[in-house]
């Protein structure tokens, strides 16, 4: 029992001290100017909850499309404040705040702080005419 116990704390322990690293990894956008610049006439790759892919295609007049399952899903975009892009949706809206990874510079977390969703995607420039 003592065994499992130290095993335990060990890496309880090893979460704890990784959680800082983990987290500088990611750096806050809050500049309106560089999320018009990270939507407009960019691709945004993803996977949903439930391992769903996702492509979502920016133009920079705020227009956009997402394709997800086979559905096409028009949408149009403009930032909020300093920090949210929010996207109008035919069937709602969504607000997402960002960060950039430190490391890969393609690479960015989006987090809705409506519902406590978070993904991963990546940002590719140029957009197919739609």
């Amino acid at each position: 029992m003592r065994w499992r116990s130290i095993v335990f704390m060990t890496v309880v322990l090893v979460f704890i001290l990784s959680g800082p690293a983990v987290s500088q990894q990611w750096v806050d956008i809050k500049d309106p100017k560089e999320l018009r610049t990270l939507h407009s006439n960019k691709t945004i790759k993803g996977k949903k909850t439930g391992e769903v892919t996702f492509v979502e295609h920016y133009r920079a007049d705020g227009k956009g499309i997402r394709v997800s399952a086979q559905q096409r899903e028009p949408f149009t975009w403009e930032v909020k404040g300093s920090d949210q892009v929010c996207l109008s949706l035919p069937n709602g809206s969504e607000c997402w705040r960002f960060q950039r990874s430190k490391k890969y510079p393609n690479e960015y977390v989006r987090r809705e702080p409506k519902h406590a969703w978070m993904e991963v995607v990546k940002v590719e420039d140029g957009i197919p005419d739609f």
